[in-house]
């Protein structure tokens, strides 16, 4: 096998790295609002009870840090809310994206042959679909309308079929890049003294090939993250998005209208999303360099 500090090895390559460092605290810090929202909130994020007394659009005051929007919500607590759904969302497309991506990549390259060309043309199939259209196409088929809600004359889709779609359409590079380490490591000693050994292919496939590919799979994994979040804000700012869902493109849907007389409402979640996003390109950024210091070089 590989040498058995791979992963040590790689944290310290990372931690020389500022970009992965700032990136690895600005991710940590998205998880920590993430856990703690309930706590940091200053209110309930349905809380409307500004719009009573006549506080919609209010600028930040001690009693609303970052003011209020035009339907009477706390900024700061909706978007202390909003970051368990951006994490749920690129957390949950990115698992099925690489559960589907290493199964159909995996087989693609151990097998090889015939099987390897019509799996990667598969791949290739749905690389070239943007799976923005298709979400507005499945918008279109299969949205709903939910009585009661701001985005009631607005069809839409609720999060989980949005994170199905984004995690359905997003396996393509994964697959991609794990055929590519099947193909290698397939080849390697330690691979071929498993099965001199009399190793099984599942073991040789789970215990000696897969966990020495995970570190280059890593690398798109935590990309896709931050892109899976980008996508479900720019959803959401079209509208489809989940009403029921605390989402900062669902803010931005909101208030953009009022940019210029209560820029609080749409510049604080613009930076959440920026932020967030930020992070996990850092992240990424900063395991390519740990992990394939040949790139870099």
């Amino acid at each position: 096998m590989k040498p058995p500090g791979i992963w040590r090895q790689g944290w310290y390559r990372f931690r020389r790295n500022r970009g992965g460092m700032v990136g690895l605290g600005l991710v940590l810090l998205v998880v920590l609002v993430a856990l703690a929202c309930p706590f940091l909130a200053p209110h309930d994020p349905g809380d409307q009870s500004a719009m009573l007394r006549g506080g919609a659009r209010a600028a930040p005051s001690w009693l609303h840090p970052l003011g209020t929007d035009r339907m009477g919500y706390d900024v700061l607590s909706r978007v202390l809310y909003g970051a368990p759904t951006a994490l749920a969302v690129g957390l949950g497309a990115m698992a099925i994206a690489s559960l589907v991506g290493i199964v159909i990549g995996g087989i693609a390259g151990y097998v090889g042959g015939l099987l390897d060309e019509v799996l990667m043309r598969f791949a290739e199939f749905f690389l070239v679909i943007p799976v923005f259209v298709v979400i507005l196409a499945v918008v279109r088929l299969f949205g709903i309308i939910v009585v009661g809600t701001p985005l009631e004359k607005v069809p839409h889709l609720n999060l989980l079929t949005i994170i199905a779609l984004l995690g359905l359409f997003g396996w393509p590079p994964i697959a991609r890049m794990a055929r590519a380490e099947f193909l290698r490591l397939k080849q390697a000693e330690f691979v071929e003294a498993a099965i001199c050994i009399g190793a099984t292919k599942r073991d040789i496939l789970l215990r000696h090939i897969l966990p020495n590919a995970l570190p280059s799979l890593i690398v798109l994994v935590a990309l896709g993250i931050g892109g899976a979040v980008l996508a479900e804000a720019m959803v959401s700012f079209l509208g489809f998005g989940d009403p029921k869902a605390i989402s900062w493109g669902q803010m931005l849907y909101f208030n953009y209208e009022a940019l210029k007389v209560a820029p609080w409402g749409s510049l604080a979640p613009g930076v959440a999303i920026f932020l967030t996003v930020l992070g996990f390109n850092l992240l990424a950024d900063g395991l390519t360099d740990a992990f394939n210091p040949r790139l870099r070089q």
